[in-house]
This record gives C-alpha cells, structure tokens and sequence, in this order.
C-alpha cells in the first residue's frame, strides 16, 4: 500500500477532534498533500510531537490549554513544527485564558485564521507556515536536477466513452522532490523557491523530458497514454518555449498532440497579451492546452471564447457548491454547454466519492480525475488503473 498512498509531504497536519468535519479544512488537506492525524488527549498530541517529520499544529480555542502548550514548549527544541489557532485572538484575550495566548505568541512560526476561517486564510496561513520551516538554496536545486532527485507521479484521468464506459487515456504528471534529507517533498515546499532563483525554465524542461520518456515506455509495454503536465505562468514569457518544447517530444519519436499543459487562469480581457500568444504559438506545433482550477465566478466568460485552450478543469470547488445551488448548477452547466460549443473538452478534479460522480452525468462532464479513480502514484501502478473499465472498476483499483 506504500506505493499507491505515497504521502506527497513529510508535514503532517494535527488537527483537533473538534473540526474534523470542516470542509475548508479538508480542501486544504487535500490540495497541499497534508497528512492528517487527530489527536484528542495531552498524551496522544505529546507522542505526535516526536520524530523528524515537520508538522503544522492546528489548535481550536478549546485547544488552547495548558497541557498543550506545554506539550509544544517540550517539543519545540527537538521537532520542526507550526502553529494555527483557529480561534479569536482578542476573545481569548478577554478570558482566562490571555497568559496562554501570550505564550503562545511566543512561538516563532504561529499563524492566527479565526474561528469561522476560510479556505483561502487557512491554505494561505498553511503555506507561510511551512514556507518558514522549510529553505532550500539555489544549489540545493541544481544538486536536485543534477542528481535526478525530482521524481515524477502520475495521476491517471479517464474519459467517458460513447457508452457508459471511463476510461484511462491520461496521466497528469506530478512532481516531486526526492530530497536525500526530507524525504519525498511536495511541490509546495520548493517550487516558490525555483521561481525565485530563475530555475523553473530547467525544472520545466526537466519534466517534460522525464514525462516524454515514460510516455514512451508505456507505450512499449502496450500502455497508450497522453500526458498532462503543468505549466507555470512564469514559462510564458519565454519566446522559445514553443520551439523547444517541440523539439523535445519529436526527439523522442512522439506527437506533439499526446502533450496537454495545463496552466491557471491569468488576466483573460487581452487575447494579444504574451502569454495568450505564446499559448496560440504551443497550440500551433500541435500541443494541447488546459485551464487548470477553472471555478466559474472567477472567470471572465465574455472572453472565454476567444481564449486557445482546448480543456477546462473543473475545480473541486465548484462541483461542490454547483452540488448544493440550484443557481450554482445552472451557471455550470451553462459553462460546460458553452465550452462543448466551443470545441472543448470539460475535466472534472478532486473527484473523491460516488456522488460527485453521479453527478457529473447531470453537467455532462467528460473527464474526472480525483481519489475515487485513484491518487497520484508511481508509474508501474498505472497499469492497474489502465486496465480499468469503468468508475466501479477503477475505484476497487485505488
């Protein structure tokens, strides 16, 4: 089973009891690749406080308690970890309990979300958090590409046949970060800093050349499948992405077509804005290009039109309030009608249960992805999940 759940970040997220069903904290769980563990007594928080995995303490305002801070006072010289409180800083204040808050404010690495946080204060919480206990050098990066230590897994994405069949003609790749003294790291963890150090353009190349060679050994041991592989915007500005990109699959013996980079929505009102041209130019040597994270309210549907994308990626997001708005699901649908009319394919992500999947049949969604197909895994897995027929099949696969 170490194959197929491989944690994608050594952090693990300790949350309490008491917010184990928040959506927002899910979300977050899910799209940073946290591993989750509850705890519920002072002894059960104390022995999750050991080790050399770095975590993120998230305490609620019952957690602010003297037994747990001085369970992170003992653990803060031996362990790497960050605190959340999910509580109003100024109402504990008024209570008894303003001596705990003072130290915890102590502490160097603590973020404060609030008691009703969103999914957007919490991640952006979370990042800085495990940004600050985390530095990578720019050596540190060009060792990691020297050496061959980013390593690539894939999720496999299925599409819907003329029948009822899904089936797997896709794999995203990916990456990670196969560090000699963290462990296997999340994308997260080091990515802002290879922007910052101007490396992308190396890292970029890099996984297209290992997705390219892997698309070629599937396809030696009979496994026919295209590869998704994300794009940072930053790439965009790059006059020979187009051409280079190019060369490098057709070195390899493949087409251009079996490529689909996905990148996230930018500034959509000029369609003569660089990075717009340089997605019509990878369009044009035969590459094909998606809108990651696509969440409809966001997005300027007046220009929509207009844009060279070939695919839109449903966010997790959506599907789930277009679950529980009438007026939510219209708009979706609507979206997933104009991008048919358009030539368009529409991928649903973060599909984790068979009622989402139910429902994507009521938008008439063409491709999934998502835990109920399966996560993100090492190749020699994919051969399990291609061999799947339909949802059913898939989901007993992962």
């Amino acid at each position: 089973m170490t194959d197929i759940h491989e944690v994608a970040s050594l952090m693990l997220l300790i949350a309490s009891e008491t917010i184990r069903s928040n959506q927002a904290l899910s979300d977050v769980v899910r799209e940073m690749s946290f591993t989750l563990s509850f705890f519920a007594k002072t002894s059960t928080f104390a022995a999750l406080l050991t080790g050399q995995s770095r975590r993120i303490v998230l305490l609620t305002e019952f957690d602010v308690r003297e037994d747990t801070i001085h369970a992170l006072k003992a653990a803060k010289d031996r362990v790497s970890f960050a605190v959340i409180v999910a509580a109003d800083r100024a109402s504990l204040r008024s209570s008894k309990q303003a001596e705990l808050v003072d130290q915890l404010s102590n502490f160097d690495n603590i973020e404060w979300v609030g008691k009703d946080f969103t999914f957007d204060r919490l991640s952006g919480s979370a990042r800085r958090c495990r940004r600050r206990m985390l530095r990578v050098s720019r050596q540190d990066v060009e060792n990691a590409l020297e050496h061959r230590q980013f390593v690539l897994r894939y999720q496999p994405k299925v599409e819907r046949t003329a029948g009822t069949e899904w089936l797997t003609r896709e794999a995203e790749a990916l990456l990670r970060w196969n560090h000699p003294e963290h462990g296997l790291m999340g994308p997260l963890e080091f990515l802002p800093e290879t922007e910052a150090f101007g490396l992308m353009g190396k890292l970029s190349e890099y996984v297209l050349h290992d997705a390219t060679r892997q698309l070629v050994a599937w396809q030696e041991s009979g496994i026919q499948l295209n590869s998704c592989i994300n794009l940072a915007s930053s790439q965009l500005g790059d006059p020979m992405l187009a051409e280079n990109y190019a060369a490098i699959v057709k070195k390899a013996g493949l087409e251009c077509a079996r490529f689909t980079f996905e990148v996230i929505e930018q500034d959509l009102t000029n369609p003569d804005a660089p990075h717009v041209q340089m997605l019509k130019s990878l369009r044009k040597k035969g590459f094909r290009i998606c809108l990651d994270d696509f969440r409809v309210a966001s997005s300027s549907l007046s220009t929509f039109e207009r844009m060279p994308f070939d695919e839109i990626k449903i966010h997790a997001s959506a599907l789930r309030h277009a679950q529980k708005d009438r007026i939510a699901l219209a708009v979706l649908a609507a979206v997933t009608g104009l991008a048919h009319n358009l030539g368009m394919s529409v991928c649903a992500e973060g599909v984790e249960d068979r009622d989402t999947f139910e429902f994507l049949k009521t938008i008439e969604c063409d491709k999934m992805q998502g835990f109920l197909i399966s996560e993100a895994v090492i190749p020699s897995i994919i051969r399990r999940v291609y061999s799947a027929k339909d949802a059913a099949a898939t989901e007993e696969v992962a």
